[in-house]
């Protein structure tokens, strides 16, 4: 599923359908974006107020007062989060989002095995091998020299859900796709999935070990390393050359630094600074390095 709607939809159509409060101008919504990136005619979330002054033509479910621009649409939300979750349901109904269409482009140089799985707009690079039975799902990027081991899944939908003000879970629609940069390895049955609004993405020259979990919007840098069993929750990033243990998990959205060593079967709950080890559950300081000319 691509983030462009086939049709626009107007602001005030989605306040009434959600049944929120509607200020600004009546913008029309033709596709959508995170917050931290708005663009023209595309509806974002935000969970606090906005200081800053909205670019044109962007319409936003937010709380509190924004600065509202020339040409922007609000629609008050004591829960932001799930009412994007139900407009985009909404959006999919009266706009119908677009469906990858074009074909797959392997590279001629790049090996596939038996039984793999290729979406509409999947790109394999130039020497990338592909074991049997891998599954790889619309809008995924997988770049050079890369080694996809057997049974892996790259691109499916993430677990995003909201519940509903009755406790139900509904489910985030995602368009992030997922990027594998150069020489990325992902190990056998290991799930990568793709982002929400923005791509999963693994840099390069990063490895991941068997039966390891990234989950949508994990950002993995260049050089990391991330062993088997591992579990990495939504949005998080591992730092450049971190080392992620066999059995660790990695809490939502909690940044590993550069150079950060992860024990084995540690439940990382908060930040970890570059160049630190942690260990244990909940996972506690061990070590810091000490940086050249520093304390």
């Amino acid at each position: 599923m691509r983030n462009l709607l086939q049709k626009p939809v107007r602001a005030s159509v989605i306040a009434a359908e959600l049944g929120l409060a509607f200020e600004g101008d009546d913008v029309e919504v033709a596709t959508v974006a995170p917050i931290s990136a708005p663009r023209a005619h595309a509806l974002s979330f935000a969970t606090h107020p906005i200081p800053d002054e909205l670019p044109a033509n962007v319409c936003v479910i937010a709380p509190g007062p924004l600065a509202l621009g020339t040409r922007t649409a609000c629609l008050r939300s004591l829960r932001p989060r799930l009412d994007f979750v139900k407009a985009l349901l909404i959006l999919d109904r009266l706009g119908t989002f677009e469906r990858w269409t074009r074909p797959p482009e392997i590279h001629p140089s790049a090996v596939v095995g038996p039984n793999v799985s290729f979406g509409n707009g999947v790109v394999v690079g130039a020497g990338t091998r592909i074991g049997a039975n891998v599954t790889i799902a619309s809008n995924t990027r997988i770049g050079n020299d890369c080694w996809l081991k057997a049974n892996c899944v790259i691109g499916e939908a993430g677990f995003g859900f909201e519940r509903d003000t009755d406790g139900k879970p509904l489910r985030m629609l995602h368009f992030g796709g997922v990027i594998l940069e150069d020489r990325v390895e992902v190990g056998s049955s290991t799930t990568v999935c793709q982002g929400t609004l923005a791509p999963t993405v693994i840099e390069q020259d990063s490895k991941i070990d068997d039966h390891v979990h990234v989950a949508h919007n994990v950002h993995i840098k260049k050089n990391a390393l991330v062993t088997a069993c591992a579990e990495l929750s939504g949005g998080v990033v591992i730092g450049e050359a971190a080392w992620v243990g066999p059995n660790a998990s990695v809490l939502e959205k909690v940044h590993v630094g550069d150079r950060a060593f992860i024990g084995i079967g540690a439940v990382v709950l908060r930040d970890v600074a570059p160049d630190t080890t942690v260990v244990g559950n909940p996972a506690r300081v061990l070590e810091r390095k000490r940086l050249a000319g520093g304390a």
